[in-house]
């Protein structure tokens, strides 16, 4: 009897896991680098869509590492996207923005004249940004930056940065909170109704 009913509650504890599974498998971040340490980058438009790199690297706090370089990672590990950056700085204090971003052949491009227009508006959660100088930010919500180098967005493990092509007034649409792992919702939802199942 007892074996029974642990049967009965791990077929809907497994059927749930596996719909949690394949929910968050469709909407995985797109992994990037290696290292003990994660930030995040979301780059959203109408043509893009909404992708999520979800960064690993290695935090040194004296290398006072931005935006720019979880950007860069990202460049360098989606082949099917590119950029176009200006750098409205010095070669030794620069100062990047985003022109346009192309991604499966089809290019959005920041309006340089008025109005302004879509463009790809910054915004950040946790970390440090600010002009002049960064200050630190609010987590687990999106505050607008103001450059995404060096000293104006330094980043810390848990950070988010997100380049948007709009008005520069919406926030990007994907909270600034790591979604726990498949496996671990899978894990979770199996338990919960075994338990509740035992108690029975």
């Amino acid at each position: 009897m007892l074996l029974r009913n642990i049967w009965r509650g791990f077929l809907p504890a497994t059927a749930a896991g596996f719909c949690l599974f394949s929910s968050a498998t469709y909407a995985a971040n797109i992994l990037v680098g290696s290292g003990p340490d994660t930030s995040y980058f979301v780059l959203e438009s109408p043509n893009i869509g909404s992708r999520t790199y979800e960064i690993s690297y290695t935090y040194d706090a004296s290398e006072m590492q931005d935006g720019f370089s979880m950007l860069d990672s990202l460049l360098g590990a989606d082949a099917m996207l590119t950029a176009d950056i200006s750098n409205f700085g010095t070669a030794m204090d620069p100062n990047f923005f985003v022109n346009s971003f192309t991604f499966n052949a089809v290019t959005e491009v920041s309006v340089s004249s008025s109005p302004f227009v879509p463009y790809w508006a910054h915004w950040v959660s946790g970390g440090e940004a600010g002009f002049p100088t960064a200050a630190p930010v609010a987590t687990e919500t999106w505050s607008a930056g103001s450059g995404i180098s060096s000293p104006y967005r330094l980043i810390v493990p848990g950070s988010w940065d997100a380049l948007v092509y709009n008005d520069g007034v919406t926030a990007p649409s994907v909270a600034p909170i790591p979604e726990p792992s498949a496996l671990l919702l899978v894990t979770a939802g199996s338990l919960v109704l075994l338990r509740r199942r035992r108690s029975n």
